[in-house]
């Protein structure tokens, strides 16, 4: 009897230390690697839903006029029957290699990003090509494979659009969007429209009609700071516009939701990045 009662301690051990783990807050890393985590107790959506909640400052963000905004420090995203068809499962807790790549809107985004993904076990590569579009990038796929193998990424964060808002040749540009897709492959994207300073700019249409739902986080219901050249965010402004999609990143709405807890503390700006330069 107690031969019986050793081995079950023994099998006992291991599950119970796997369970503890896959509830825990926080991610092992070995030697580079993350410790993937058992699905073994999924949150109920009403428990998840209670965590997307992100601080953004009134004066950074509004919606549009026909969306009612909360009196509050608080952002929520609303999550219809027509969104929760996007995906079926939640948040992935495993940390991610994420490549984060496209026009000077990257160099904003990307010191808040780097503190969510210290935050939550992932690391983030980056490559800021100052003045590209899709044009650009569709006619140079070997550097993105370059910056792919560079990486290792297993995600990817795509933001460009901010140099062809006024961009008609929408053909054109839905055939480099397709273009940059392919050269991806089967890897988990999602792009970041641009925070446009033109009316109706047809180029947030166009990549969202071929990326399609769920993968696109709409930036043009949000309000800006804007620099000295009235185009640019002012950093904190890209702070809380990058608060805004990590919310998102995290929610049903996405296609391929991973975990984006708020950062607890603002870590030392230290992350893979490139940046490429105009031709001259």
């Amino acid at each position: 009897m107690k031969e019986y009662a050793r081995l079950i301690l023994v099998l006992l051990i291991p599950l119970l230390l796997v369970s503890a783990y896959s509830v825990s807050g926080r991610l092992l890393n070995f030697n580079g690697y993350t410790v993937g985590k058992a699905r073994l107790w999924q949150k109920t959506l009403s428990d998840w839903a209670k965590e997307l909640r992100v601080g953004v400052p009134t004066d950074s963000v509004e919606t549009r006029k026909d969306e009612p905004v909360e009196a509050t420090r608080v952002s929520r995203i609303p999550v219809s029957a027509d969104t929760m068809a996007v995906v079926s499962h939640a948040p992935d807790t495993c940390g991610k290699r994420i490549l984060f790549f496209g026009d000077s809107m990257v160099e904003g985004l990307s010191m808040r990003f780097s503190d969510y993904a210290r935050e939550n076990g992932h690391t983030l590569y980056t490559v800021c090509w100052y003045g590209s579009s899709t044009t650009g990038w569709a006619s140079n796929l070997d550097t993105l494979q370059s910056f792919l193998r560079w990486s290792q990424a297993d995600y990817v964060v795509v933001s460009l659009g901010g140099n062809e808002l006024r961009a008609r040749d929408t053909d054109f540009r839905a055939g480099n969007i397709r273009k940059i897709q392919e050269a991806l492959g089967t890897r988990p994207t999602v792009w970041i429209a641009p925070p446009s300073w033109v009316k109706n700019p047809t180029i947030t249409d166009v990549i969202c009609s071929v990326v399609g739902d769920g993968r696109y986080f709409d930036s043009t219901r949000l309000k800006f700071n804007r620099g000295s050249d009235n185009m640019h965010p002012t950093f904190g402004s890209s702070s809380r516009w990058m608060d805004s999609i990590a919310v998102w990143l995290s929610s049903a709405q996405t296609a391929h939701p991973i975990q984006m807890k708020v950062p607890s503390q603002t870590y030392p700006r230290k992350w893979n990045k490139k940046f490429m330069f105009p031709k001259k």
